[in-house]
């Protein structure tokens, strides 16, 4: 904390206000990070319940979609999509092998969801999409009505309607989720119980009210 300071010069008290705002963004920054992980685990738990088997063009196209966006990002650092391989120790099966899994992931996830949002009778109307557009384009100082022309005129107008659909589908089930630690949940799913060797049904999507 001296050492805090002196580098700083300033006083005691200011130093440990600092130190505190420092302690609640890292507080801050973990909770997004809980967060985000319990909705990705609710999430994986839909799709396990569910049985789904994403495959197919849906999940070819993700793939290549991952690995277009995998080469533009080592690319804006000036690096090869060969030479990072070489450097992560990946060969390109091996890589695609892994897109392939982040693919059927990501479609599974968004099968059960549209499963979900459909339910639970989930719409987004057109006022909620431009008040998130006219809010980001503020935020960033662009012009709103530019913004929601170009996003109508592409196609991505009713891509974010379904995106804030899904998220909201999401929202519902989680809400309704109680939240234990993985640790906690992770040491139950390891325990036996008699129901464990019973053989699979056919499995129904569960969504709030079902």
């Amino acid at each position: 904390m001296e050492q805090f300071r002196k580098v700083l010069e300033i006083d005691g008290r200011n130093a440990d206000a600092l130190v505190n705002i420092g302690f609640t963004y890292l507080q801050m920054g973990e909770f997004r990070k809980a967060e985000a992980q319990f909705r990705s685990d609710v999430a994986d738990a839909l799709v396990e319940a569910s049985k789904v088997d994403a495959s197919g063009p849906l999940v070819d196209t993700r793939t290549r979609e991952l690995l277009r966006s995998l080469a533009r990002q080592v690319e804006s650092r000036g690096v090869q999509l060969d030479t990072y391989l070489a450097m992560t120790g990946q060969s390109p099966d091996d890589l695609l092998a892994r897109l392939q899994d982040e693919a059927k992931r990501s479609v599974a996830r968004e099968l059960v969801l549209e499963a979900a949002a459909e339910k639970l009778g989930i719409d987004i109307p057109d006022s909620d999409i431009e008040a998130l557009v006219r809010e980001q384009a503020e935020a960033f100082e662009e012009d709103a009505d530019e913004q929601l022309l170009r996003l109508r005129e592409t196609g991505r107008f009713e891509a974010l309607r379904e995106d804030l659909r899904l998220r909201k589908a999401l929202d519902t089930v989680a809400s309704q989720v109680k939240r234990i630690p993985r640790e906690l949940a992770a040491a139950r799913e390891s325990i036996w119980t008699p129901d464990k060797e019973k053989p699979d049904t056919e499995a129904k999507l569960w969504t709030p009210g079902s």
